[in-house]
């Protein structure tokens, strides 16, 4: 009977401590319940933050989102716009003269609107592309270069009568014709203009990119000649061209680009504002560009002879045109 009754009595304590546990687990289930109602949504907006910061890129006193005359950042924006088109329209016009077709050619324009930012954030910067986030630059390069593949053979027709008569007016009165006047004219000018435009705005944007990521001040530098060049680098290879930057068969390129982007640097850190560094690294990149046009300023290109001689090559410049 004893026996019996300490039996009872034990079965009667684990049921009550069974329940004691049990109240304490489900206490936790009911707590966790309660804010597992609450957390999806709480997950849901935080997404819809994620995304919705994302899709508007960077937007900062020294880079706005979109173009506006209210802020450096927001005229820089539109000068890389700019040039975005001023790259594609030249990539589509190497690319066709290449003997590229349709889809080539627009292919092109886009590799080199955007390969120089896409090596600097895939290999540099170990991120992803910008044009993930602002796909504004691929269909602005896209329409650019399919537009230029159906148009620009008319505007180089045109070009080349503009040439002739200006040609025939300096001979009537009197002028010597050299080898600049024969190529180089108004619309060639303007080409200059926007592709140097392009190059300095693309070289700070790069060296931002290189400061944001927290990188050195030597890396930033060539995160700032990598995007402003390196569009162009990929756009010859594609086309089997030779490598304008490191090829002397033009004006010095990535020199300047390198130049602007390291005149940015030094004055962000010395502490200048956002519009006298950006201001300072495009006087610096611009004119530098313009004087090296100016001058034919190229780089010496050495080459040995059978003989063991070093010899200097400096190859002319060429005409940008359909074949």
């Amino acid at each position: 009977m004893s026996s019996l009754c300490r039996c009872s009595h034990s079965v009667t304590m684990f049921t009550r401590y069974a329940a004691r546990v049990d109240r304490r687990l489900l206490v936790v289930p009911r707590r966790q319940l309660a804010s597992s109602s609450q957390h999806p949504k709480q997950q849901q907006t935080a997404a819809l933050s994620t995304v919705k910061t994302q899709n508007q890129g960077r937007d900062d006193a020294s880079l706005s989102r979109y173009p506006n005359l209210r802020s450096p950042g927001g005229i820089l924006r539109g000068l890389d716009y700019a040039g975005t088109l001023t790259f594609a329209l030249t990539g589509a016009v190497t690319a066709a003269q290449s003997g590229l077709d349709v889809f080539g050619s627009t292919m092109a324009a886009v590799i080199t609107a955007v390969g120089g930012g896409t090596i600097r954030d895939a290999i540099f910067l170990n991120r992803r592309p910008f044009w993930t986030e602002e796909s504004e630059y691929i269909w602005m390069g896209a329409c650019m270069g399919l537009i230029t593949f159906f148009v620009w053979p008319g505007v180089l027709e045109w070009q080349e009568e503009h040439k002739a008569k200006k040609k025939m007016k300096l001979i009537e009165q009197g002028d010597e014709i050299d080898g600049q006047n024969e190529v180089y004219d108004e619309m060639d000018g303007a080409l200059d203009t926007l592709d140097a435009i392009g190059l300095s705005s693309f070289a700070i944007i790069g060296a931002q990119n290189g400061v944001r990521a927290g990188m050195p001040m030597i890396v930033s530098a060539i995160c700032g000649m990598a995007t402003s060049t390196f569009g162009g680098l990929t756009r010859d290879v594609l086309c089997g061209r030779p490598i304008r930057i490191v090829h002397s068969n033009a004006e010095i390129y990535a020199e300047p680009a390198l130049a602007g982007a390291t005149t940015y640097l030094v004055a962000e850190r010395m502490g200048a504002k956002p519009g006298l560094r950006i201001g300072l690294a495009m006087a610096v990149c611009i004119g530098s560009r313009f004087i090296a046009i100016k001058n034919d300023v190229k780089n010496v290109a050495e080459t040995w002879n059978q003989k063991g001689q070093m010899n200097t090559n400096l190859l002319s410049r060429g005409a940008l045109k359909f074949n």
